[in-house]
């Protein structure tokens, strides 16, 4: 009878820790999840990589608007992960860069007949009179009294990562006054010309005040995502069929912390990457992929509980290169983290 209750105490205690075990797992996996598109151009089909077709955005808006999405701002979106909040189910952002004409022409009676609140981010140096493929200011004042969120997009739109401190900081500023001279107040949120970051302007960004910062890559984002570069999916002719569209606007973020290298712009090529998972799950199927100018980037994946690292072939080409990382968790959902590198 002693050695019966020993076992059944033993049991107990094993129930337990598997218990506990499995209230830990819960616990470090991510509380918030939503994902953002961008568009530049549309209905404009002399520039294919940049545009989509007015056919797909109304598939994309009649998709977006099925019950089981919740459309909202990127505001709403950032303060309710900064602040711990509870987001909807299946959060959707969408934003617009570079206030080409065509989004209040052909894109807003859509999206505001829809309701859904949208991010303008405008280069200020492109907004000048008498320029018929940009908005201008009296229009882009209209559009922010109906609803419309304005973010910053730099001043010049160019390839600034490269630049100094000095020049960042100009370069900023600038943007900065005639914004307040124009609408009244900075933005608060901004998205990097081509989506092209470093560390400094990071830094820069977080000094003058800006909430949070979108880069051009793909995937979700969660509490661990790194503010000042956040993923969005890209939507135009090529990449803007309702079918991507309906699995990116279903994945979840990653979960993904200690990310390394932590500079965008990286300088020791082929980098080392390495990244921890809240989710220890998830490291099992785990896949990631790189690309660059020549396509996929064969690497080799080492797996270590949480910890991912990654080891490329061969060195990565100048420009632009990214990273994605898949994985499905036990409620079928597709998790996604994304990252650019700079060259």
């Amino acid at each position: 009878m002693l050695v019966f209750n020993i076992k059944i105490n033993q049991l107990s205690v094993f129930a337990l820790f598997f218990i506990i075990l499995s209230s830990s797992v819960q616990a470090n996996n991510i509380k918030n999840s939503a994902v953002v598109f961008m568009y530049h151009k549309f209905g404009i089909s002399k520039y294919p990589t940049t545009n989509i077709t007015l056919d797909q955005f109304n598939k994309h808006l009649e998709e977006f608007s099925q019950p089981k999405y919740n459309v909202r701002s990127l505001n709403y979106v950032l303060d309710t992960i900064i602040n711990d909040g509870d987001l909807p189910n299946n959060t959707i952002g969408i934003s617009v860069d570079d206030a080409d004409r065509s989004f209040l022409t052909a894109a807003w009676p859509k999206l505001k007949e829809k309701g859904f609140p949208v991010t303008l981010f405008v280069a200020t140096s492109t907004i000048v009179e008498n320029n018929k493929n940009y908005l201008n200011w009296d229009e882009i004042r209209q559009l922010k009294a109906e609803g419309v969120e304005i973010g910053a997009h730099s001043h010049t739109h160019e390839h600034s990562a490269d630049y100094t401190l000095e020049e960042l900081r100009k370069e900023i500023e600038k943007s900065n006054k005639i914004f307040l001279k124009e609408i009244g107040k900075t933005p608060d949120l901004y998205a990097y010309p081509y989506g092209e970051a470093d560390e400094k302007i990071f830094d820069l960004l977080k000094k003058y005040k800006y909430k949070a910062a979108f880069g051009q890559h793909s995937g979700a984002i969660n509490e661990t995502s790194n503010l000042y570069y956040l993923p969005r999916f890209s939507l135009n002719e090529r990449y803007g069929e309702i079918n991507r569209v309906k699995f990116a606007a279903n994945v979840k973020g990653l979960g993904v912390y200690d990310f390394i290298p932590t500079n965008p712009h990286i300088i020791e090529n082929p980098p080392y990457i390495g990244f921890s998972l809240l989710d220890q799950l998830l490291t099992k199927d785990i896949e990631c992929f790189v690309f660059d100018s020549d396509g996929r980037v064969k690497n080799e994946i080492f797996k270590f509980n949480e910890r991912i690292e990654l080891r490329l072939l061969r060195k990565l080409n100048q420009g632009r290169s990214r990273l994605n990382c898949t994985a499905r968790d036990k409620k079928d959902n597709w998790r996604w983290f994304g990252h650019q590198f700079l060259l």
